[in-house]
């Protein structure tokens, strides 16, 4: 079967070139069973695209392949390797356009950047073979082995329809290609050394990616993670090493200070990351550091070089070769296996009269919640309500204020009904709105209403479980700001979930807003747009005012402490039978409570 070739190398610049300036506003006529619609993108990156780390909006550029999957369609290939220009905010162009077609699913396959330095898209290897195996490219990538000459590398893998994105745009998800290396260093007293070097020695920076080994992104947010954790049997790189050359990737440093004070510090910095092609490596055969300065055969294996020196006058550089011992209790005996997506951070303690000695790796994905990622949340502009006209649930925008004060439906742990505010519940009367649609009154039981019960056994604040892990819509369960985003009845343009308990932030960050002691209000709206004038605003994070819109009662589903407080769902679950909440009254916040699964709350949406 033959196969598609991205292939990534400078020679292709011109070409790309060439591609970009076609006339963007050439319109070819539709083609028989074509539905008329031209298809349109926006393209979504949650994680930062390149070793200093930027965000989604600096995505300017991507390759696209989509093929049409009706059985003996004319011609297979919709869009045969275009590059497609511009952002969210301005929209994308491409030419010629393309056109959905009826009925049938489109695949696409894409990759970004299509050109920088050592990161150049081969536009010509996406050309239409017009033949049944068009839709199954791989990607031939050669990594700069400089930092400053590497980029990220995004691939997206998706599957969609007319009926679905023909209006909106295909949700394109772009998920990291390669692997990510920080690493840190400390003194083993109060002496402070000066790293001048750190090299990964005997890597593989040439291989290829087939693309259909990426997973399918039929659920547009967020990209699922089939990557084991470096804990956990097996491991999956993904990508196929070209031949047994090796190479050295080199981080650029200079000569950065690593204080006596016994921290951790950053070498290369924290945010200036290496990047490395997704490969196993076998431990090495050297048994501990070795000085290299003196007689030293290197070996064929994995390992890494760093040159530092004491932080005084008339100090000698020294350089060590540092072995990364074999990870123990895993399916591999490698040393360690970069995995795509993964974030891996080498710890080194540095000495003054012994050879350094290695720590430890740690391994993350590349979406660790810090702090000053906190400020880069889009908190939607109110609570999760009924728009009677749209004859759906929806919330403000992030920038919309006119809607803030919305009292909003309340939903149980994980659940995809929202409920009615107004009044007390009763089985058969109470308006209740099924998977966020029009209202019914045949409420259920109040334990019959779906919610997620499932618990992952580990509990960070951090955890998107519900976005993440228990969103399943056949059940009706999940992340219900990720399901409004994906029936288009969220705000257009960004991809909306829950927010976890971190992103809540510290109690800190809150205010008293209205009266000291809070009345409480008799008489709501069912839809969930009653005003409510008495709440909490959050100092930071761009200032979201959470309305005191009350709860349900887990047991009984009676009304409780509307207009005198408000508790808030996030996506992380604090217990088997508990979920992490943003819970406030007129003298506290708390943003890192729990409550009861079963309870209903509101529910206000993020944005990244």
């Amino acid at each position: 079967m033959k196969k598609k070739i991205f292939f990534l190398n400078m020679l292709a610049i011109a070409l790309i070139t060439s591609s970009c300036s076609n006339d963007l506003d050439e319109v070819p006529a539709p083609a028989a069973g074509s539905s008329g619609q031209a298809i349109t993108f926006k393209p979504w990156a949650n994680k930062p695209l390149r070793a200093a780390a930027t965000k989604a909006d600096d995505v300017t550029d991507f390759a696209v392949l989509a093929t049409d999957t009706t059985t003996g369609a004319i011609d297979p290939v919709l869009i045969d390797g275009k590059v497609v220009i511009g952002s969210n905010a301005a929209g994308w162009t491409y030419s010629p356009l393309a056109f959905w077609p009826e009925t049938a699913a489109v695949n696409f396959f894409a990759f970004s950047p299509t050109a920088a330095v050592g990161i150049t898209n081969g536009a010509t290897a996406l050309v239409s073979q017009n033949d049944a195996t068009a839709g199954q490219p791989n990607i031939t990538y050669e990594l700069p082995t400089v930092l400053t000459d590497q980029k990220d590398l995004l691939v997206a893998r998706h599957s969609g329809t007319y009926a679905a994105e023909g209006a909106n745009g295909v949700l394109l998800n772009f998920r990291h290609a390669l692997s990510r290396v920080l690493f840190q260093a400390k003194s083993e007293s109060s002496m402070g050394f000066i790293v001048s070097s750190i090299r990964l020695k005997n890597v593989k920076s040439k291989a290829t990616l087939d693309l259909n080994a990426v997973p399918k992104d039929t659920d547009p947010f967020p990209y699922p993670t089939d990557n084991a954790t470096i804990a956990s049997d097996g491991y999956q790189t993904h990508w196929v090493p070209d031949g047994a050359s090796t190479v050295e990737l080199t981080a650029n440093i200079t000569d950065t200070v690593v204080a006596g004070d016994g921290a951790w510090h950053y070498v290369v910095g924290d945010v200036d990351a290496l990047y490395v092609i997704p490969q196993e490596n076998v431990a090495s055969s050297l048994d501990s550091a070795t000085l290299v300065n003196g007689l030293f055969t290197a070996p064929s294996d994995f390992y890494i070089e760093i040159t530092y020196r004491e932080d005084g006058a008339g100090a000698v550089n020294r350089t060590y070769a540092v072995p990364v011992p074999a990870v123990v209790g895993n399916a591999y005996a490698s040393s360690i296996a970069f995995e795509m997506e993964r974030q891996y951070t080498f710890q080194f303690e540095l000495f003054g009269k012994k050879p350094i000695q290695f720590r430890g790796v740690t391994v993350s994905d590349y979406s660790t919640v810090e702090q000053e990622e906190l400020l880069r949340l889009h908190w939607a502009g109110s609570n999760i309500y009924y728009d009677a006209a749209l004859k759906h649930l929806t919330f403000a925008d992030s920038d919309d204020k006119s809607k803030e004060q919305y009292q909003g439906v309340y939903f149980k742990w994980g659940s995809l009904t929202g409920i009615s505010p107004e009044g007390p519940y009763t089985t058969g009367n109470t308006v209740i709105y099924p998977m966020g649609g029009e209202p019914v009154t045949a409420a259920p039981a109040w334990n019959a209403i779906p919610r997620v019960t499932s618990d992952p056994g580990t509990h960070p604040r951090d955890a998107k479980y519900l976005t993440e892990t228990a969103h399943d819509t056949l059940n009706e369960v999940g992340d219900i700001c990720k399901y409004l985003t994906q029936r288009g009845w969220a705000p257009k343009g960004k991809r909306w979930r829950m927010p976890t308990s971190a992103e809540f932030g510290d109690a800190s960050y809150y205010g008293n807003v209205g009266a000291a002691t809070w009345p409480a209000i008799s008489s709501m709206n069912a839809d969930g747009t009653t005003p409510i004038t008495n709440g909490k605003r959050l100092l930071k994070l761009n200032t979201p005012y959470f309305p005191a819109s009350g709860n349900r009662n887990t047991n009984t589903a009676i009304l409780y402490a509307t207009g005198t407080g408000g508790e808030y769902w996030s996506s992380s679950p604090s217990s088997a039978a508990r979920g992490y909440i943003l819970i406030f009254n007129s003298t506290m916040a708390n943003p890192a409570s729990s409550d009861d699964k079963p309870a209903g709350f509101p529910v206000r949406c993020v944005a990244e």
